[in-house]
């Protein structure tokens, strides 16, 4: 039988039964919208995630602490984050540059009758440029006594003398004044103060970074000698943390796991996300299991309606044999014919499914909106947005409802196709 003749025979005898076929279809629309509309919730829940995730910093980046976890090192002593293991570092597939990093605490910051703090970070002045951190104004580098500050440190600067708080203000440029104090032996206080100079400023991160002030390492290590009164050398001794900077987000992964065996605790938004991804997969398995329940509902519904069918035109199928109908063009009849059922609920739970999951998006988007408001917090368009229908997600539910009309047919295909002609024929 030709595919053409075929489609014809479906379609006319589709036509006869209009109403048991829709009733039937409504079965399969509600399955297919089911899974559409739950797998939509899970992959939308999934991109908000991997979008805070890819806020927090880049993926690219590795931060090494110092210490170790894992297994005893057999009274060795455990790894130190020196400069024979930063050099190992740098070796690794893919790394593109390693640098310390150190901080600075206490301290207050001055500038004019402005006060403020910030988070003070060292860095290495040869690897910030390969961090491929961006700079809203001014550049990125930092030299003696002077660096580059985040997109909020301005926010964190009060004129304490004024009723009213104006603008913050403008630091590019500027040179900030450091205070910092300490006690010496005799138990006097010892002040400094260290005037730092921003060249540049960062764009906003949503990260750490958005309120930190970076300068060269040997700064923040001179700083911190000063306060605890002795020379540091970590260098030798082991700096604190390391943060390295990969090529692509997949050598992230690889470089976490071989830092990692190293018996170093890291932290990689890459390998987080990954993880995070993996449990979403989940997820989604779970959630469109659960639609998939309706859909093998709809599925023995179709199965009747075409068992149902076979009582219904067993002359026909006996007329069709025994004008040369082979036992494969009667199962193709019927098949096709379960198939067709199952692509029709599969077309209206795709339409309904999506309309059903913008709607749904649509309130939790007001809702959000009103609580962020109402909290006064600040929350971007694509953060409201919870659902997600991707253009895979579509495809598959038609083919997969056209799939289980086929799957639904199979007996009644097999018992049209085993009737006898002439048993057929004689059939009331």
């Amino acid at each position: 039988m030709r595919a053409d003749d075929l489609l014809r025979l479906v379609w006319s005898n589709l036509g006869r039964m209009k109403a048991r076929v829709a009733m039937t279809a409504t079965g399969v629309v509600i399955g297919t919208a089911a899974i559409l509309v739950l797998i939509s919730l899970a992959a939308g829940l999934q991109r908000n995630a991997s979008r805070s995730f890819e806020d927090i910093g880049s993926l690219t980046e590795i931060t090494v602490y110092s210490g170790s976890f894992g297994p005893s090192f057999g009274g060795r002593e455990p790894p130190k984050l020196d400069t024979a293991t930063l050099n190992r570092f740098r070796k690794m597939d893919g790394v593109m540059a390693v640098t310390p990093i150190d901080r600075f605490g206490g301290g207050q910051l001055k500038l004019n009758r402005w006060v403020g703090s910030a988070s003070i970070m060292g860095i290495d002045p040869r690897a910030i440029t390969a961090m491929e951190w961006q700079v809203s104004r001014g550049q990125l580098q930092v030299n003696r006594w002077q660096g580059v500050a985040g997109a909020n440190v301005a926010q964190n600067f009060f004129d304490p003398f004024a009723k009213i708080q104006s603008e913050p203000p403008d630091l590019l440029g500027q040179t900030i004044k450091l205070e910092i104090s300490r006690t010496d032996d005799t138990g006097a206080l010892v002040t400094r103060n260290v005037n730092l100079r921003i060249i540049g400023i960062l764009e906003e991160t949503s990260s750490q970074y958005d309120n930190t002030i970076f300068l060269p390492l040997a700064d923040i290590e001179e700083l911190n000698s000063w306060m605890l009164g002795r020379r540091l050398d970590q260098a030798r001794a082991g700096y604190p943390q390391v943060l390295v900077k990969t090529k692509t987000p997949e050598q992230a992964i690889a470089a976490d796991r071989q830092i990692q065996q190293e018996g170093f605790f890291t932290f990689s938004p890459r390998s987080v996300l990954q993880s995070l991804n993996q449990l979403f997969l989940i997820i989604q398995a779970v959630m469109g299991g659960i639609g998939a329940i309706a859909l093998l509902v709809a599925a023995i519904g179709i199965a009747n309606t075409m068992t149902m069918a076979i009582y219904e035109r067993t002359r026909e199928i006996g007329v069709m044999k025994a004008v040369g109908a082979s036992n494969r063009d009667v199962m193709s009849v019927f098949l096709a014919e379960a198939g067709s059922i199952g692509l029709l609920g599969g077309i209206g739970g795709v339409l309904v499914g999506v309309g059903l999951a913008q709607l749904i998006g649509l309130v939790a988007a007001g809702l959000l909106a009103t609580q962020a408001a109402q909290s006064g917090a600040g929350v971007s368009q694509s953060e409201l947005m919870i659902i997600y229908t991707p253009p895979w997600l579509v495809i598959f539910a038609l083919l997969f409802s056209a799939i289980v009309g086929v799957i639904s047919g199979v007996y009644p295909a097999l018992r049209a196709a085993n009737l006898s002609p002439l048993m057929a024929i004689k059939y009331e």
